[in-house]
């Protein structure tokens, strides 16, 4: 059995039943566009290539198990469960200026083992596939539709690290983008990385418009080694080099993600040392008050005051900054916090 969502595998399928090219664009129409749940809903397919469809190909390799809605409504999170019976999350974020957003899990778990991030303390099993991807997207997009609204923003910003799973999330990109799919504009995407060097320039050509944010959250490589162990592979000099070439072949701006935490990230020497590093760049910092996240009891958020001052410094040295309004933090859905609550199985490779 296939994913209903591998093109190539139900163009190789149609083709090798001798079936007419024209059916694949209807089956595309009714997965994207009237967002059908099921292949029996592809009513314009007929009765025996519907069940033919149904014997080779599936559309869900995801099953909801729980979500869980903040009291406002604003913020949705859903818990999934995969075919080998790992957990994912993924959530559905309403800002208050319309916008609709959905945040999606790329990998089930992460070995990048950040000391802020909940999903870090998971340990990591294994990358989703392209179409767990793209189907996290989906059950967003069928619900949105019974009241009229759509996904207009997608973010790689749940579980796992985006570009460790390159392959897949190329191809999730690539559908989630494609007019003849779901049609969200490059624009609309983006993905958030720790910072994996080969593939931020493979990214930068294949999706020169997609949005890139960086999770920085240390000006310095001493600092930023005891928050993220991935800076021992990939230095902080090294990643500033490489996000260099990517702003030269994109011409795109980087959004910079720096967590304030009380006494570790949030002081004023630490400000002078961020904007010292982006002065020169074309750069965007969001500012992210820290979410207090279960089983990480060592870190506490940065005071409002301090959170203004830090950004009063970034102005001073010329650095635009945004802090980041937090949806999602009632239910454990925030940055960071993904996997926080549901305690899952989950073993390191």
């Amino acid at each position: 059995m296939f994913s209903l969502l591998d093109q190539e595998k139900l163009k190789t399928f149609l083709k090798a039943k001798k079936i007419e090219a024209y059916r694949f664009g209807q089956i595309n129409r009714a997965l994207y566009q009237d967002l059908v749940s099921e292949i029996a809903e592809i009513t314009t397919l007929p009765a025996d290539l519907r069940a033919l469809i149904k014997d080779n190909f599936f559309i869900h390799a995801l099953t909801k198990i729980q979500s869980q809605s903040d009291k406002n409504a604003q913020s949705e999170k859903v818990v999934f469960q995969t075919e080998t019976s790992e957990k994912i999350e993924a959530v559905l974020l309403k800002h208050l200026t319309g916008r609709i957003t959905v945040c999606v899990s790329t990998q089930v778990g992460c070995p990048n083992r950040c000391l802020f991030c909940a999903t870090g303390q998971m340990g990591f099993k294994r990358n989703l596939e392209f179409y767990e991807i793209v189907e996290q997207v989906l059950h967003f997009a069928r619900q949105l539709k019974q009241t009229g609204q759509q996904v207009r923003n997608v973010v790689l910003m749940g579980m796992g690290e985006p570009l460790l799973n390159y392959p897949n999330v190329k191809k999730a990109l690539q559908i989630i983008n494609d007019q003849k799919c779901l049609g969200i504009g490059a624009r609309h995407l983006t993905l958030s990385t720790c910072g994996i060097i080969p593939q931020i320039l493979e990214l930068a050509r294949d999706f020169p418009q997609v949005n890139l944010a960086i999770s920085l959250h240390a000006p310095n490589d001493a600092l930023r080694t005891k928050l993220m162990p991935i800076n021992l592979t990939y230095s902080l000099k090294e990643l500033m080099q490489t996000l260099d070439q990517y702003v030269k072949i994109t011409n795109k701006r980087i959004f910079y993600e720096y967590i304030l935490l009380k006494d570790v990230t949030d002081t004023p020497e630490l400000a002078q040392q961020l904007g010292q590093l982006l002065k020169v760049r074309l750069a965007h910092v969001n500012l992210i008050r820290y979410n207090q996240t279960d089983g990480i009891t060592k870190l506490a958020p940065s005071s409002q005051k301090n959170i203004l001052k830090f950004q009063s410094i970034l102005e001073q040295y010329g650095v635009p900054s945004t802090v980041r309004m937090s949806l999602g933090e009632e239910i454990q859905a925030a940055c960071g916090q993904l996997a926080g609550k549901n305690k899952f199985s989950i073993t390191n490779h």
